[in-house]
């Protein structure tokens, strides 16, 4: 059933949207009924129920609309697109998830997109179902849908940054810990959803580090590792510690935490056949080590890093969130320990050796051009850096949403500031632009 009139319906609105934020789920109802032309007693026959009882979930008097069971057959019964009840459970009023038409470029399109093929799979079959207690009813495709959900969030960042699906993933991974911590499962669903959530609480730490977030991204990871301790998941503690390792190099709270956390990952790297994964967590401990100065620690570890590329990159059960790691990937950690270990010069080759590869997907040639200018401008060549940075920002403006890559480019940003002419105001201004829309 659609709405009789010529103009967006009802639920495209931005007052809809508001009433399910706020929890006034019946008034949004109610609006929809009204717009059909439809009264009490009309939906009341579609629905079977009667009359006085839809008035009273239209006043709140009632928590039907709250078994999510009933608020998808309302749905359905009125024609209302699922995702347009997405509100309710995300608790904001504007989830880019519902397609509605804004004006958007073409990539915000395409995150929209993305975030309705992962929303409706958990809206759809895999909605949770509430039991007489009131509890949610948790059975394995709930379990499916949140894996299907990560490795499309996975799929996404690799290709275009995690900037604006950061909060997505923030609000799935709350409503899995609802579903963990709240819902009614066996033994065997029960060790599969710690699971699952515990690789969604992984993606999610690495999309809050790459927006900027550190301290959200150390929640997501201690969470992650501490999930893959309760199921005895060591690929997933593994990931989680890894992760870590990344946002306490970046981000040091104690001197040496970096290299006890990058060591532990690398042991439990050396039990799973993979070495891309052992490649990976090999080049993540060499910056470790670069980042407390310590020189023969980082070319040893580095050596390791060339040996397993030797073995080859081609294990088919490698999972999506490592399509990333190529050979370049592993260049640019190596530039990066040199970077730290103020070898700039030599951090500068390996950058430009990393970009313009067939291979490389548009956030991985984000990064290693912002990587690449930045050393530039660490070697005091303005010009060189300026010219580089404009490449990262084509990147950065069009294809790719990360907020540390923007703020990678601040070196550059001071160079420009010290130059005149119309490429550094240009690289200026689109610098902080930038910055404000971050």
């Amino acid at each position: 059933m659609a709405s009789g009139s010529g103009e967006s319906p009802i639920w495209g609105s931005a007052r809809f949207r508001q009433l399910l934020a706020d929890g006034q789920v019946g008034l949004a109802l109610s609006a929809v009924r009204r717009e059909m032309g439809l009264s009490q007693a009309d939906l009341g026959e579609l629905l079977h129920w009667d009359r006085s009882h839809v008035g009273r979930v239209e006043r709140g008097e009632v928590d039907t609309l709250f078994d999510i069971r009933e608020l998808l057959r309302v749905a359905d019964v009125l024609g209302v697109p699922r995702a347009a009840f997405l509100p309710v459970l995300l608790g904001t009023a504007n989830p880019w998830t519902i397609e509605m038409g804004c004006g958007e470029g073409v990539d915000d399109v395409d995150r929209r997109q993305f975030g309705i093929a992962a929303t409706m799979t958990l809206m759809g079959a895999a909605a949770p179902v509430t039991t007489a207690s009131g509890a949610m009813l948790i059975g394995t495709d709930h379990v499916t849908a949140l894996r299907d959900v990560t490795e499309q969030l996975w799929d996404h960042d690799n290709r275009r940054g995690g900037g604006a699906i950061t909060e997505f993933a923030l609000q799935h991974l709350r409503l899995a810990r609802r579903m963990l911590d709240h819902g009614e499962y066996g033994p065997r669903t029960g060790d599969a959803l710690a699971a699952a959530t515990g690789r969604l609480c992984s993606c999610a730490g690495w999309l809050a580090h790459d927006s900027g977030h550190p301290e959200i991204a150390r929640w997501c990871y201690t969470e992650s590792m501490l999930l893959a301790e309760q199921t005895g998941d060591g690929e997933m503690l593994a990931a989680a510690l890894g992760g870590l390792t990344i946002t306490a190099t970046d981000h040091p709270r104690h001197g040496r935490e970096p290299i006890r956390i990058a060591r532990r990952v690398t042991e439990l790297a050396n039990s799973v056949p993979s070495p891309r994964l052992k490649a990976l967590r090999l080049a993540r401990e060499a910056v470790a080590h670069a980042a407390i100065g310590d020189h023969r620690e980082f070319t040893h570890t580095m050596t390791r890093v060339w040996h397993e590329l030797e073995r080859g990159f081609d294990n088919p059960d490698d999972p999506i969130w490592l399509h990333f790691v190529t050979e370049a990937e592993l260049r640019v950690h190596e530039a990066r320990g040199r970077k730290l270990l103020g070898q700039h010069t030599r951090a500068a080759d390996l950058f430009r050796d990393s970009i313009d590869r067939a291979e490389n997907l548009p956030r991985d040639e984000a990064s290693y051009r912002a990587y690449f200018a930045a050393s530039l401008a660490g070697l005091g060549d303005s010009a060189a850096a300026i010219g580089a940075g404009h490449g990262a920002l084509d990147l950065l403006e069009s294809q790719v949403d990360s907020p540390r890559l923007v703020a990678e480019l601040r070196p550059v940003r001071r160079a420009a500031a010290g130059v005149r002419g119309s490429e550094a105001e240009h690289f200026g201004r689109r610098f902080d632009a930038l910055i404000r829309a971050a």
